[in-house]
């Protein structure tokens, strides 16, 4: 995961978090939490020392404006395809209002090899 951490680092201000965000987060954030990872295998059998590998992360923006959750979803996208040529899959999951915490929430799943 670090090679996902390190494609997306550099966005919204460096408030980017694995799992969960601290309370003391200054926003917009972002927060992405790893889903599955698994070996893809070959004809000739598994590799599970340097072969394929699919990984799919759910990444949550959270801003005080809809548009800015949006917008930095669109950043997140960008940098992953700058870093990474094998993106599968992006899946736009939910979009929320956080009532409590005054939040706009846009959570996407990507999918990429590596």
């Amino acid at each position: 995961m670090q090679d996902f951490f390190d494609a997306i680092q550099n966005l919204a201000g460096g408030e980017v978090y694995a799992l969960v965000a601290p309370e003391s987060t200054q926003y917009p954030a972002i927060v992405y939490t790893p889903i599955a990872q698994e070996h893809i295998f070959g004809i000739d059998g598994p590799n599970l020392s340097g072969g394929l590998q699919r990984v799919r992360v759910q990444v949550d923006t959270y801003a005080r404006t809809y548009q800015e959750a949006l917008h930095l979803q669109d950043q997140v996208l960008a940098a992953l395809l700058a870093d990474k040529s094998t993106i599968a899959d992006v899946r736009m999951g939910l979009s929320e209002f956080e009532a409590q915490a005054r939040l706009y929430r846009v959570s996407v799943d990507y999918t990429y090899h590596r």
